[in-house]
């Protein structure tokens, strides 16, 4: 099974299997259980922008999440992670117009049988985040429904109600129905702060749109403590 991304990759969402149980036990244990975690009620101040692309660097670095047992067993360790060109999600379009102007990228993938997650953070030296957040709302406003390019998909923009987390001027959330030879439900988390920008596409329990929302919804308080790290 293959999830959106800016170049197509497949990627095997399996449901797991049950756990054996004793003749004594009446139900099955749960494999795993959700840690307690909040965002802070009060942010900090963001930070004074960056004055070099090396310190760009070093904060999208800094805002990567680490997904470890504590949070879900089959994240106990990302397969991938690299700093290539990648670009921001922007749906119906190519690319969002002022991501041509990043500065820094970073991206972490975890793949495990039940869960898919993919973290991509964009510094720029000179662009707000907001800008960029305004011009991936444009395109949310018009875009319903599009031909995945290189992936003979349809994907319909879904919003979710309520929404994984309440969208504001710092934050965007949606998902997507993937429709091919299976459907299959992706979920997107966008923050900004200060000239950083981070992006967490979900998806959970072999496509499941109500699972991959609360994923999202569960990363958002990590995603936003590490974001205010690096701004």
């Amino acid at each position: 099974m293959s999830f959106r991304r800016t170049t197509p990759a497949l990627l095997s969402l399996l449901l797991l299997g049950p756990v054996a149980c004793a003749p004594s036990q009446a139900a099955e244990a749960p494999r795993w259980s959700e840690p307690s975690v909040s965002a802070s009620p009060t942010p900090p101040k963001p930070r004074p922008a960056p004055t070099s692309t090396a310190e760009v660097r070093s904060r999208v670095t800094a805002a990567m999440l680490n997904l470890d047992a504590k949070f879900h067993p089959e994240t106990a360790q990302y397969t991938d992670e690299n700093i290539e060109a990648w670009k921001l999600i922007s749906l119906c379009r190519a690319s969002l117009p002022s991501d041509i102007k990043r500065t820094a990228y970073r991206e972490r993938i975890w793949d495990g049988d039940s869960v898919w997650v993919r973290q991509y953070v964009v510094g720029y030296l000179k662009v707000p985040g907001r800008k960029l957040a305004d011009e991936l709302r444009s395109v949310l406003a018009t875009c319903k429904r599009y031909e995945v390019p290189d992936d003979g998909r349809t994907s319909t923009i879904l919003r979710p109600s309520p929404p994984p987390l309440p969208d504001g001027p710092d934050v965007i959330t949606f998902c997507e129905r993937l429709s091919g030879k299976a459907i299959r439900h992706q979920c997107t988390l966008v923050l900004v702060r200060g000239n950083f920008v981070m992006e967490v596409d979900a998806a959970a329990s072999n496509g499941d749109l109500a699972a991959g929302s609360a994923l999202i919804a569960k990363i958002a308080p990590l995603a936003v403590a590490a974001l205010q790290k690096a701004a």
